[in-house]
């Protein structure tokens, strides 16, 4: 949605099929590297509206969208589109309703040029205080888009019952997509973006990583968890209850079928065990040990008071015989934070041993047989001690589970991702 080239291309892919009948847009993106995107310009807008009663900063919104709406020649409806949302900015004045009109003004456009009907969406995704409402966002979305073909919708918004506009997080138009998906029982839902689909892992890593032809959405949700931004990581909830696939596609690149994402994948598109390996950095690895711990009744929610109670969120607490590690995102341990755990770790506790180690890097190798087989795991600890990394932690559910979870050392993140990918992926290529 960035330019007027963009949607022509996004208007030539809705004309392709025509049961591609309910279009949710995005605000306009990046033109370019050093370009803003339309969301930050607002963001910017919404702090001068409601700090000094001004809109001058509304300016370059409105240049964003004069240059898409000339190259479309629809210039005097969005005009009168952007004046009006001008006068209902500043008689509202929240910033939820300022930022979401990106969204709202892109739907509108694209509505514009199509002539297709557009369809406000605080009038169709609602919200009960700052979390949508799955069911009663499908229930209006049921009635209101009964019988009807051809409509277009802004992504990332909604609003509550009293219609106060609500946002999801950033990336929130892919939930929007999957809601009125799911709303209408689609047969398939599309999510074009700007790459082809889910890549094994990150190509600045590791070069021309292969394409995820099909996965789960129990994959989607360990990936898009980890770090793979292709889609947000609660798209997948309001399809998979109905069955609905998705489709990542590329806008730019038709050819490439993209990535297809089902209940359970019908088929194996590659082969080996492994379907992606993400990761991410920034977490403090807590160890504690002390003899005798593992028959303290009730000792696990003793622990896990603590950074409750210190509202720290524990991403990974793997356990063995009298031991037990905490894994946290270095963000929770701010503004005195760690001490404080380590100080109530120890009153509680009264430990042997303890250890704080900071920057650790999690990585995440998803697969939905991975644990089928043994041998995976002797292939992983190899892979990893062959090129001298050292396993800081190591977490993975049951046998029926996709992902083994693994701690390195920030220092040896992307060498990790290289040797599982060299074991997993690229050696198992050139066998087949």
């Amino acid at each position: 949605m960035a330019n007027a080239k963009t949607i022509r291309r996004v208007a030539s892919i809705i004309d392709k099929d025509p049961l591609r009948a309910f279009i949710v847009v995005s605000a306009p993106g990046k033109r370019s590297k050093e370009d803003i995107k339309v969301t930050d310009l607002l963001i910017i807008l919404a702090d001068e509206i409601l700090k000094e009663g001004t809109a001058t900063k509304y300016q370059p919104v409105i240049d964003r969208f004069m240059e898409i709406a000339t190259g479309l020649h629809i210039v005097k409806e969005m005009r009168a589109k952007l004046d009006e949302t001008l006068v209902k900015m500043m008689e509202v004045k929240t910033r939820e309703f300022i930022v979401s009109r990106g969204e709202y003004l892109a739907a509108f456009l694209l509505a514009t040029y199509l002539e297709y009907e557009f369809m406000d969406s605080a009038e169709i995704i609602r919200f009960k205080r700052l979390a949508v409402d799955y069911k009663e966002t499908e229930k209006i979305a049921r009635r209101a888009l009964k019988h009807k073909m051809n409509v277009v919708l802004g992504g990332f918004y909604g609003a509550t019952a009293s219609g106060d506009i609500r946002l999801l997080t950033r990336g929130g138009s892919d939930v929007s997509g999957a809601l009125i998906a799911g709303a209408i029982n689609a047969k398939v839902y599309e999510n074009w973006t700007d790459v082809d689909g889910f890549l094994v892992t990150d190509p600045k890593i590791v070069v021309n990583p292969r394409l995820i032809e099909s996965m789960t959405y129990k994959e989607l949700r360990v990936l898009s968890f980890m770090g793979a931004n292709i889609l947000h990581s609660d798209t997948f909830f309001p399809v998979a209850k109905k069955g609905i696939p998705i489709n990542v596609r590329n806008t730019f690149n038709l050819k490439c079928k993209g990535t297809m994402i089902y209940a359970s994948a019908p088929y194996r598109t590659h082969s080996g065990p492994v379907t992606g390996i993400a990761g991410l950095k920034d977490f403090t690895l807590v160890v504690v040990e002390k003899e005798l711990l593992s028959e303290m009744v009730g000792i696990d929610r003793k622990i896990l008071a603590i950074p409750e109670k210190l509202d720290i969120n524990v991403e990974h607490f793997p356990s063995g015989t009298d031991t037990f590690s905490m894994l946290i995102e270095s963000r929770y341990l701010t503004e005195g934070k760690l001490d404080e755990l380590v100080a109530q770790l120890k009153k509680t506790i009264k430990p042997d041993f303890m250890e704080v180690t900071e920057k650790i890097a999690l990585i995440s190798i998803i697969g939905r047989h991975l644990m089928a087989n043994n041998f995976n795991m002797l292939r992983l600890f190899t892979a990893l001690v062959n090129d001298n990394i050292t396993i800081k932690m190591i977490d993975y559910g049951s046998s029926s589970g996709v992902n083994i979870v693994v701690g390195v050392n920030e220092e040896d993140y992307e060498y990790a991702i290289i040797a599982i990918y060299k074991e997993f992926v690229e050696d198992e290529e050139k066998e087949a």
